[in-house]
């Protein structure tokens, strides 16, 4: 799977553009300033805005050539991102280190989905928050409809609300929705998708 990421990445352009996602940014903008995790970050568009807004990142992806372009983001916008080149089963940090935790396209397999995302948990705070953002299973109508509407073709891989419901069921569910919007996000995810929103709250310690 690195080999696919570090394929897709090696191309000068930045595949998702060097925009925040529109979820994350409204989020991150109004929420106060913290120590924040970005799994999954590829090319470090959200991980770079973050940092711009002050807060102190943290960031992790597999693939070296997505580590790159990010920390050439970082470099061009006088930032810095703390970014390991990790998996989710490898990755370590302080339990309760981070005030938020956001889920941006962090698409897995089936197998790995629940003890992956769940993996993490310990790493947040009492009172912290999870922000997720991905294709609901609906996206597959979408695929078929545009090519360049972004996702996996493997609809295990996509996501159903009561799928997050029950990995993140330890956390308090602010907010669980889908929907249908227009993405512009380079040329990875642009055209209508269907997708799913979520944020939750750790409320106690598990």
């Amino acid at each position: 799977m690195s080999n696919f990421w570090d394929d897709r990445y090696r191309d000068g352009k930045y595949i998702y553009g060097t925009n925040p996602n529109a979820f994350f940014k409204e989020y991150i903008i109004k929420h106060p300033i913290g120590t924040v995790l970005l799994p999954a970050e590829g090319e470090g568009r959200n991980a770079v805005y973050a940092a711009q807004c002050g807060w102190n990142v943290e960031a992790f992806d597999f693939s070296k050539e997505g580590w790159n372009k990010a920390i050439k983001l970082a470099n061009q916008q006088n930032v810095n991102i703390n970014y390991q080149i990790a998996s989710f089963d490898s990755v370590e940090y302080r339990p309760s280190q981070f005030d938020v935790i956001a889920l941006i396209y962090a698409h897995i397999p089936k197998e790995n989905k629940t003890e992956f995302f769940r993996r993490l948990l310990p790493f947040l705070k009492t009172g912290g928050y999870v922000l997720f953002e991905g294709f609901s299973k609906e996206q597959r109508e979408y695929q078929k409809q545009n090519e360049s509407a972004g996702g996996p073709k493997d609809i295990d891989m996509l996501f159903s609300e009561d799928e997050l419901s029950s990995i993140f069921q330890d956390l308090e569910i602010i907010k669980l929705e889908k929907c249908i919007t227009t993405l512009s996000e380079g040329t990875g995810h642009n055209g209508e998708s269907a997708i799913i929103r979520m944020i939750a709250r750790k409320s106690n310690v598990k």
